[in-house]
């Protein structure tokens, strides 16, 4: 139970970040209802139908994210994920420090530099990485715990404004892309989760713990962030922050929401270098500690806190490709020239299918259409299962 305990408050922590806030405040101009119709559905999609059968598939063949891959599509197939899995991980290494950065100078909370905030960021995600096992649960569920009182503190700030904001933004957002923007932040984390249920002794059990965790951590950052713009106007989240009177809690809120998330980010990137190259001396953390680094490095200069085609990039490059993954495991096997094939043409269908703006976002769309093609094939080259 402790086990399941400390994963539900890993994953639940990997939520809690500016980034998630940012992104709910983009889906305001869909108004009230059918806002949080959209927040509702995508996190149920991405969390169960996406999150779920990978952290599954991690714990029940004992796995980590990219090992699971490498009977799908073969050694290139394996390099090439383990290498856009780590671009994107650095990327968004960048984007949290940068978002916190951004967010501290802004709001002057430190009277810092945006360069010495960021360092201080990154310093302290390096902390993260370089404590002990047994330490760092304890230190991150209490952090976890603390973060979550601090944002219900904001939720309680935001009900103390009167009405509803009465000029949201014109941008055109559809139900179906509005949907597709949660279901995007749970597919950055698609090719993480497996990373941390590889060694369950009951994979369902963790599986449902990590994901429920998450689920309800976006959720609650979703909402926060879309119901800042509904109930204020403000569509900038800082500016929201900048009439708190509690200084203090705000600059907890945005150095440890991005700390617990950006650390899993850092660890798995760590975990695919590793895989990419095995003979490499370093550990895991030591590797996330170098990730990290570069991330910093990146952002140094310029605040990359502006991210919807990041987001778009990796639904085009994971959806295609999990899909495959999932059909492979849990229905019929497929060649690996058929698996790659369809992997890279998915990432190009993935933009052409977005023109039909469907209902449940284009996630959902490439899947059915991925998964059918697929069946199709398989009745003609199909193999049983994978072997154990």
């Amino acid at each position: 139970m402790k086990v399941n305990h400390n994963q539900f408050l890993l994953w639940f922590g990997a939520a809690i970040s500016i980034a998630e806030i940012i992104t709910g405040t983009l889906i305001a101009p869909l108004g009230l209802v059918k806002g949080s119709l959209a927040i509702i559905i995508g996190h149920l999609i991405g969390a169960f139908l996406l999150l779920l059968p990978a952290s599954f598939l991690g714990g029940t063949r004992h796995q980590n994210a990219i090992e699971l891959t490498a009977p799908i599509y073969g050694k290139i197939g394996f390099i090439l994920f383990a290498i856009l899995n780590v671009i994107q991980l650095i990327g968004w290494t960048g984007i949290m420090i940068a978002n916190a950065a951004q967010a501290m100078q802004q709001l002057k909370l430190t009277h810092l530099s945006y360069l010495m905030n960021a360092i201080i960021v990154a310093g302290l995600i390096i902390f993260w990485l370089a404590i002990k096992t047994q330490f760092f649960f304890k230190l991150n569920n209490s952090i976890v715990l603390l973060l979550v009182v601090a944002c219900l503190g904001l939720f309680w700030q935001l009900s103390q404004f009167a009405g509803h904001a009465t000029h949201l933004s014109a941008n055109p957002l559809s139900f179906g892309a509005a949907i597709e923007l949660s279901i995007a932040m749970a597919l950055s984390w698609l090719p993480l989760i497996a990373d941390y249920t590889k060694d369950s002794k009951k994979p369902l059990a963790l599986s449902l713990w990590s994901t429920s965790g998450y689920f309800l951590g976006s959720l609650m950052m979703f909402f926060l962030g879309f119901l800042t713009v509904i109930t204020t106007g403000y569509t900038d989240f800082n500016q929201f922050l900048a009439t708190s009177r509690f200084g203090f809690l705000i600059l907890f809120i945005i150095i440890f929401s991005t700390i617990t998330t950006t650390f899993l980010d850092a660890y798995s990137a760590g975990v695919n270098l590793k895989n990419l190259f095995p003979k490499i001396r370093y550990s895991e953390n030591g590797l996330g500690i170098v990730v990290t680094l570069i991330g910093l490095g990146l952002i140094a200069n310029q605040q990359l806190f502006k991210y919807e085609l990041f987001l778009t990039l990796i639904s085009a490059a994971f959806t295609p490709l999990y899909t495959i993954v999932f059909f492979n495991y849990f229905y019929r096997r497929l060649p690996i020239a058929v698996n790659f094939s369809g992997w890279l043409l998915g990432a190009i269908a993935y933009y052409g299918l977005q023109r039909f703006d469907f209902p449940l976002g284009t996630t959902v769309l490439l899947m059915i259409c991925l998964w059918l093609i697929l069946c199709c094939i398989a009745q003609v080259v199909g193999h049983r299962k994978i072997n154990r």
